[in-house]
C-alpha cells in the first residue's frame, strides 16, 4: 500500500555542539515545539493533507530524538509538541559536523510516513562546520538530487560574544559560509535569543505557506523581513511573493 500524501516532511537539526550553551540548547527546543502550539500552523496543518516532522540533535555525531510523525490537527500537534519540550540534551562539548547531519537527515527521509509534497531539512545552528565527517559539497548535492531543500536558521552567537568575541564578524563569517555550503532553500537570523520562537515560526510558516494545497492567505501577514532576520530567498536571490 502507497503511503498516503502529505503537504510536507520536514526533518529538523538542532544544534547541540560544543558552542550551544544549555540556555541555547533549551531555546531552539523549546521554540520548535512551540512553533506546533501556534494557531496559524495549526490552521495551515488542518487545512492541509497534514505534515510529516522528525527532530534531530547534532554535534560530533546526529541523533533522531523524535523519530516521523504524521501531524493531521490540532490534538496530534500538540503532542508532538509537549514531546519535543520533554527532551534532554544528548550532545555536549563536541565539534560541529553540519555536513553528516544533513546527511543523517537526508537518509532519514526515505522512511518519511507520507508522499509529500516538498522535503525540507531544516538546520538551526549557531555558526560553521568545525569537523568534517562528510564533505559538505557531497552531501548538499545528494540533498538535492533526492530533491530536499536544506534552510538554515541561523542562531545569534550571544555566548560567544561575552566571550569578547565580535558578534557582527562572527553573524557575518557563519551566514556567508552556510550559504556558500549548506543552504539550497533559504537562510533565516534569529537576531537575538529571544527572537528565535518568533524567527522559527515565521521560517516555518514560510517554507510551507506557498505551497500548493496550503492556505497562503492565513499565513501572508508573517511572510516579511521583520525582527531584524533575513528575507527569505533561495539560492538564486528569489524571494516569495
Amino acid at each position: 500500500m502507497l503511503p498516503p500524501a502529505c503537504l510536507a516532511a520536514v526533518a529538523f537539526l538542532i544544534d547541540a555542539s560544543g558552542s550551544i550553551s544549555d540556555r541555547h540548547f533549551a531555546i531552539q527546543r523549546d521554540g520548535t515545539a512551540a512553533a506546533f502550539e501556534d494557531p496559524q500552523v495549526i490552521a495551515l496543518i488542518e487545512a492541509s493533507e497534514g505534515i510529516a516532522v522528525l527532530v534531530g540533535e547534532f554535534g560530533y555525531g546526529a541523533t533522531t530524538r523524535v523519530d516521523w510523525s504524521l501531524i493531521r490537527n490540532e490534538t496530534e500537534a500538540r503532542r508532538f509538541a509537549a514531546t519535543v519540550r520533554g527532551l534532554g540534551r544528548v550532545h555536549r562539548m563536541s565539534q560541529t559536523a553540519i555536513g553528516h547531519a544533513i546527511d543523517h537527515a537526508r537518509l532519514a527521509h526515505r522512511d518519511a510516513p507520507c508522499t509529500p509534497q516538498l522535503r525540507v531539512i531544516d538546520v538551526s545552528t549557531d555558526g560553521v562546520e568545525s569537523l568534517t565527517r562528510i564533505p559538505i559539497e557531497a552531501v548538499r548535492s545528494a540533498a538535492s538530487a533526492d530533491r530536499i531543500t536544506v534552510n538554515v536558521l541561523l542562531l545569534d552567537p550571544n555566548d560567544q560574544v561575552r566571550e569578547g568575541l565580535d558578534r557582527f564578524a562572527l553573524v557575518t563569517e557563519a551566514e556567508a559560509w552556510l550559504r556558500d555550503n549548506v543552504v539550497t532553500g533559504f537562510l533565516r537570523l534569529a537576531a537575538e535569543p529571544g527572537g528565535y520562537a518568533e524567527a522559527f515560526r515565521r521560517k516555518f510558516l514560510t517554507e510551507i505557506a506557498l505551497l500548493p494545497g496550503s492556505v497562503p492567505a492565513v499565513v501572508a501577514p508573517m511572510v516579511d523581513g521583520g525582527m531584524g532576520q533575513r528575507e527569505p530567498s533561495d539560492q538564486h536571490g528569489r524571494r516569495p511573493p
